[in-house]
């Protein structure tokens, strides 16, 4: 048994392990669910948006709980890639938009004043969240902080919450309309969309080019059946690059439709 999920230095095994670690940061998550949508909103809520919030906890949980949790912190480049995509690209939009109709009640009936308020109102800024966005991207995946963290529970614990907030930071201005994103026009979060994810394309350009391993953690594991270390980095700077693309372009051609039926509601008939 292991608080969280880290770098070991054993030999893998499909052996279950325990997290108990990861089962109280997965239940914290659904009793704030739970605290935002019982009652009213949950009765408010369309099949979509329930759908949602469920599938958002459970990404969340299959990210970080066994077996993805310990092979992505020890053992392969490519399933830390995976990780990350699912905390941050897919549970927390998923979240948010499940969400959206408990958080704009919420919202309604507290108005946005104080300090906290204002620094939520800061943080979910489309210019603020995306560049928070980016320094998290870019800080987690440096060779010196994946090697000097991950091989710790509260380390590898930092890295996976800073990619889940920094995730629900960048959707947030795109699917939340609160506190001050109601006027934030359709063009404008394709755009945000687009250019706020073009970091973790470089991210994944670097590993998909490099000659030789950029993580120690990785290299220095224990040999991972089929793949070595050089491979399993190329395989993650792929994960990366088209399995975000791929979740960017599912989202950007949602907001792509939405703009185009506005704008055919506004053409005279």
């Amino acid at each position: 048994m292991q608080w969280w999920c880290s770098a070991q230095g054993t030999q893998w095994s499909w052996r279950w392990v325990a997290y108990p670690g990861v089962w109280l940061f997965v239940a914290a998550a659904i009793a704030i669910v739970v605290s935002l949508v019982r009652g009213e909103p949950w009765r408010r809520m369309s099949f979509g948006h329930r759908a949602a919030l469920i599938g958002g906890l459970a990404s969340l949980w299959v990210a970080l709980d066994w077996p993805l949790g310990p092979l992505a912190a020890g053992y392969l480049s490519f399933a830390h890639a995976i990780q990350f995509l699912m905390t941050a690209l897919l549970a927390a939009p998923l979240l948010l938009y499940g969400l959206r109709i408990a958080i704009i009640e919420k919202a309604a009936r507290a108005p946005w004043s104080g300090l906290p308020a204002r620094l939520g109102r800061l943080l979910t800024t489309p210019l603020v969240a995306a560049i928070l966005f980016n320094v998290i991207v870019a800080v987690t995946h440096t060779p010196k902080v994946v090697d000097g963290y991950m091989k710790y529970p509260f380390g590898a614990f930092v890295i996976d919450s800073a990619w889940l907030v920094g995730g629900l930071l960048f959707w947030w201005s795109i699917i939340v309309p609160v506190p001050n994103h109601g006027k934030f026009p359709l063009p404008l979060k394709l755009l945000y969309l687009l250019l706020g994810t073009l970091f973790h394309t470089l991210v994944a350009m670097i590993l998909v080019s490099a000659e030789f391993p950029l993580y120690g953690i990785y290299e220095m594991a224990p040999p991972f059946p089929l793949i070595d270390a050089l491979s399993d980095q190329k395989l993650a700077g792929s994960v990366m690059e088209l399995g975000g693309l791929g979740l960017i372009f599912f989202a950007a051609t949602i907001i792509f439709f939405k703009w185009a039926n506005e704008d055919r509601k506004q053409v005279p008939q």
